[in-house]
């Protein structure tokens, strides 16, 4: 089956897989299922997460996870600030 929408309503997941709404909230609120949470009672799943979750293979992502993020350039950062000279502002 084709995926042709990008966001999908729990009810339209369930219908696709056989289960109920009620289940398929059910897993998206024990994380087993990911979905946008728009308000206090809508959700809409994307398309790649419909199909993850019907066992279709999935394209990879096209993020790209830059390797000098995180705990390194964090620290960079830091030194570079400690570094510049910086004017006190006059409040």
């Amino acid at each position: 089956m084709e995926l042709t929408k990008a966001l999908y309503a729990p009810a339209e997941v369930a219908a696709l897989v056989g289960l109920s709404s009620d289940t398929i909230l059910s897993y998206i609120h024990a994380g087993r299922l990911f979905a946008i949470k728009l308000s206090a009672r809508t959700y809409r799943i994307p398309q790649r997460e419909v199909a993850r979750f019907m066992g279709q293979a999935v394209a990879p992502s096209r993020m790209i996870v830059d390797p000098r993020g995180g705990e390194a350039a964090a620290a960079a950062l830091q030194a570079r600030l400690d570094s510049e000279h910086r004017k006190p502002v006059a409040r």
